[in-house]
């Protein structure tokens, strides 16, 4: 009896644990999914630099971790990390995905169309992905580290 209560416990225990993963992993989702969306539309509809630099940065002090900040603060300044230079427009913006890591823990897979063009300026459309790695920071969770 003993051996089947022991049993029982590890079972529970391992679903619990399965179903909270499963938690964290849609809550981390949903805050790509907002990230992404907002700090697109940012690109799209903000044409002034100074101004869309104040958005940028006010998205990354909500979305981001401390040390990710810091990092992109002391970048070069006509590099976007966070979307690898290449935001999409409100009609590709639909095509936005993001999907659980299956290798790296904590770790997301963003993807989406973008419009750009071609060595011969014509227009074409290139699907972007993100890899980005998160961290829970002040009891949600943050984006951490991104990667092409």
């Amino acid at each position: 009896m003993k051996k089947l209560s022991l049993i029982l416990l590890f079972v529970a225990g391992a679903f619990l644990s399965k179903a909270q993963n499963n938690v964290a992993d849609a809550q981390a989702i949903q805050m790509l999914k907002e990230f992404y969306i907002a700090y697109n539309s940012e690109w799209i509809s903000t044409v002034n630099p100074y101004p869309l630099q104040k958005k940028l940065d006010s998205l990354r002090r909500k979305y981001c971790t401390i040390q990710l900040r810091n990092k992109l603060k002391k970048m070069d300044l006509d590099h976007d990390e966070l979307i690898n230079d290449q935001y999409t427009d409100i009609k590709h913006l639909k095509t936005l995905t993001v999907i659980k890591d299956p290798i790296k823990t904590n770790g997301y897979i963003v993807s989406y169309i973008a419009p750009t063009f071609d060595p011969t300026n014509k227009p074409v459309e290139e699907k972007i992905v993100i890899h980005v790695m998160v961290a829970k920071e002040n009891g949600g969770f943050k984006i951490a580290s991104v990667s092409e």
